[in-house]
């Protein structure tokens, strides 16, 4: 508007002056009369430009007049010519830019959803084998928005960490028979658990040279022997560690398999029954009256044990060499090893645990040939205790399948990883990002604050995590320091601040001046005061287009009113065709008690 104002008056000015031009060059006096003859003649001149015999007193009232017009246009080309953007050009993505991203509607993990009417929404979701961070307070809808709605609509195999056991109660029957997953719980302190886990099955190693026996061993071990912070060098740490190698590669050599509680008591067995020949009859004595030889109660079969141990020759010699250290070993700095040993060592000692070790209930390739639902289900007050088994578990799991590559999306397997950094430090979750696109394992890391990250990963670690995640989605936040990391990630867009000063005589003077500023698209306080249901989005490579999207919770959309009343139905317990049955018997009542909407999985298109 001020533009057009501008040239209407620059118009009026060229008007002005081109009159007076005439007046002056055709010498005529100014009077009524005068003004209609210089009007008459410029009429004349504009309309003889180009003749010959137009006189050159004509062509300067025409430059004169043309002045004003002149510099409208070099001031207008000048404010043009000024750089859109110069303080940044972050806006907020719009449909089109969406998909662009990479992002589609139809199918793959959901973040949010776009509301389009009462009834109509579009689901946010991508089917690309790329990592997801979510940091959210308690209370502000990320298990309802996030977590459940994709274990209600994700067909493919999903490992999950569930604290609470919220996520098992509330879906496991869902994916067992809408979605037609095998569902396995391992919550070894559950009578319900399903599911056993042992690293060192012989159906695990038995294909395994000795290098990746070694391997095996040494990654459990730094799972397990963990030292404070501070202390991660410990010497008895170190020296507990090495212990778990030894005698997990001994068994493995000499037995074919062996499993985490039969290691719990590896120091403490006695191997008296495992010892032959001259290592026997160390541990013996002859009984004066009979001459034969018994057992020596005095005798510790332990360094009977090393000895033989360093001179089997059907085991391989860093195994025999450890032993044959051991066996030498001063006793009380070995009473010291053995005391760190037990210490780390003893919640495989548990019976309950013990029996969720004993053998292999699945293979890990499993999750990709065949849907399988994975809930790791840990109760808050046994978190301590289990923590090292549950890092083992995942760390096995997650490197055995990063050894092959996979770009079916069929055969992805979503690890949606709630409340991870309180099972304590795993680092190679901090590598899964930067590798996961290769081998179609989709990670969604879901906690409570970059500090609780920190605390158990390092300042270091929650940079790298932030940089490699491809999507981050951010709720209503508390920490100011948060919110602000975020603000600068997205950036600034470019915005015009006009100033008007004025004279004393207002009505004729006032100077206006514009400037080019930035200011953030989303400020801090934006995200601390952002509303229950609203979200947004950050797309890797387009942070400086965030999509401002509506929560979606689960509960809100007729296709799942009443999944979570589905139960989960033991295979052991009911034939394929009775659980099938149930389902449909459970479908009816559903409708005809609660009135909902029949269920029918749609794969949660936009609807």
């Amino acid at each position: 508007m001020r533009d057009i104002t501008s040239l209407l008056v620059c118009v009026l000015l060229s008007i002005c002056i081109y009159g007076i031009s005439i007046m002056y060059y055709f010498h005529i006096h100014f009077s009524w009369q005068g003004v209609q003859e210089a009007c008459h003649i410029g009429v004349q001149i504009l309309q003889n430009l180009g003749n010959p015999a137009l006189k050159l007193k004509s062509y300067m009232a025409l430059i004169f007049a043309s002045l004003p017009l002149i510099v409208w246009v070099i001031f207008s080309l000048m404010g043009n010519a000024k750089p859109k953007g110069n303080y940044g050009n972050a806006r907020f993505a719009n449909e089109k830019e969406i998909q662009a991203m990479g992002l589609n509607y139809e199918s793959g993990m959901i973040f949010g959803c776009l509301n389009k009417g009462r009834d109509k929404k579009l689901f946010i979701r991508s089917n690309q084998p790329l990592s997801t961070l979510i940091v959210a307070p308690p209370g502000t809808g990320k298990t309802a928005s996030i977590a459940i709605p994709n274990l209600l609509s994700l067909p493919q195999s999903c490992v999950v960490l569930d604290i609470k056991g919220e996520l098992y109660q509330k879906t496991a029957g869902y994916r067992q028979q809408k979605l037609h997953n095998k569902v396995l719980l391992f919550s070894p302190f559950n009578d319900e658990n399903t599911m056993f886990f042992n690293p060192f099955d012989n159906k695990v190693i038995k294909e395994m040279s000795f290098v990746q026996r070694k391997k095996l061993a040494d990654q459990i071990a730094g799972t397990i022997f963990v030292g404070e912070k501070g202390k991660e060098n410990d010497h008895w740490v170190i020296s507990a560690k090495t212990m778990f190698s030894f005698f997990a590669l001994y068994a493995m050599q000499k037995f074919g398999h062996t499993t985490l509680a039969e290691l719990a008591q590896a120091p403490k067995k006695d191997y008296y029954n495992e010892l032959q020949g001259d290592y026997l009859q160390m541990c013996q004595i002859q009984d004066e009256d009979t001459g034969e030889f018994e057992r020596n109660p005095k005798e510790d079969t332990l360094k009977a044990f090393f000895l033989q141990v360093a001179n089997d020759e059907s085991i391989d010699d860093i195994v025999r060499n450890q032993a044959r250290q051991y066996s030498s070993a001063a006793q009380n700095e070995f009473a010291s090893i053995k005391s760190t040993y037990d210490t780390f060592m003893a919640v495989f000692s548990n019976p309950q645990v013990a029996r969720a070790v004993s053998k292999m209930s699945f293979d890990y390739e499993d999750l990709r040939e065949e849907h399988i639902s994975m809930y790791i289900v840990i109760q808050t007050e046994d978190m301590d205790i289990l923590a090292p088994l549950i890092r083992i578990l995942l760390e096995s799991m997650c490197k055995k399948l990063l050894t092959k590559e996979n770009n079916d999306p069929n055969k992805f397997i979503y690890l949606i990883l709630d409340e991870f950094v309180r099972f304590g430090k795993m680092p190679f979750l901090l590598e899964m990002p930067a590798l996961c696109r290769s081998f179609g394992l989709v990670p969604l890391y879901i906690t409570q604050s970059y500090e609780q990250i920190k605390k158990y990963y390092g300042e270091d670690d929650v940079k790298i995590i932030r940089a490699n995640v491809a999507y981050q989605v951010i709720f209503r936040m508390n920490s100011f320091e948060d919110a602000e990391t975020l603000s600068k990630m997205i950036g600034d867009f470019t915005r015009e601040k006009t100033s008007t000063s004025k004279g004393n005589l207002d009505m004729l003077k006032q100077n206006i001046s514009t400037n080019a500023e930035g200011y953030k698209l989303i400020t801090a306080q934006d995200i601390l005061s952002n509303p229950m249901d609203k979200i947004y989005i950050l797309v890797g490579g387009f942070l400086n287009r965030p999509i401002k999207a509506d929560v979606n919770f689960w509960f809100k959309l007729k296709e799942w009113q009443g999944a979570d009343k589905i139960p989960y139905i033991p295979p052991e317990t009911q034939s394929q065709e009775v659980v099938q049955n149930l389902g449909k018997d459970l479908v009816k009542e559903n409708k005809e008690e609660c009135n909902v909407y029949e269920y029918k999985f749609r794969g949660l298109k936009g609807y």
